[in-house]
C-alpha cells in the first residue's frame, strides 16, 4: 500500500530553493571573495533559452561599474546613485549568510543569431555595458564565448 501525504489544513504551498550547480557556485564564490573586485571570467549562460555572454564579475564590481555608468547618463545620476546606495545599505543590513541569488555580466552580449564572415561564424545581437540575472534562471553556461 502506499501512503500518501496528505495536505488538508495547509494553508500555502512550500516551494523548494532551485537546485544550484555547484560548480557554478564556487566561480561565484572565487570571484565574491576577490577583495580588489578586478576578477573576471569569460561565460556563456542559457538564460530563458536564450545564449548570453560575458565576463562574469563579482556583485561588488558590478556595484562599483554601475554606479559609475550613471554618473554617465546625466540629467539626476546623483538620485539614482543615492537608491544603489540605499540598496546596498539594506543588504549589508541583512544576513551575509544568505546564498547568492544573482550573477553579473559585464559587456553582455545577447546571442540572437550567427551571420558568416570571412574568419568563420560569429554572434549576433544586442549588448549591455552591465547585466544582472537570477542564477535560479541558469539552465545552463559554459566557460569562454561561443
Amino acid at each position: 500500500m502506499v501512503s500518501e501525504e496528505k495536505t488538508a489544513g495547509h494553508s500555502h504551498v512550500v516551494h523548494p530553493d532551485p537546485v544550484r550547480d555547484t560548480y557554478l557556485m564556487m566561480i561565484l564564490a572565487m570571484l565574491e571573495n576577490d577583495s580588489s573586485n578586478k576578477s573576471a571570467l569569460t561565460v556563456t549562460l542559457q538564460v530563458g533559452g536564450v545564449l548570453v555572454t560575458g565576463e562574469l564579475i563579482s556583485h561588488g564590481r558590478w556595484q562599483d561599474e554601475f554606479k559609475a555608468w550613471l554618473a554617465t547618463v546625466g540629467g539626476s545620476s546623483d538620485v539614482l546613485t543615492a537608491v544603489v546606495d540605499t540598496v546596498d545599505q539594506e543588504l549589508a543590513d541583512q544576513d551575509q549568510d544568505e546564498p547568492m541569488q544573482f550573477l553579473h555580466l559585464r559587456d553582455a552580449k545577447f546571442i540572437t543569431n550567427y551571420g558568416g564572415s570571412m574568419q568563420g561564424i560569429s554572434p549576433q545581437g544586442p549588448a549591455r555595458p552591465l547585466w544582472r540575472t537570477r542564477i535560479a534562471e541558469v539552465q545552463g553556461w559554459s566557460l569562454g564565448r561561443p
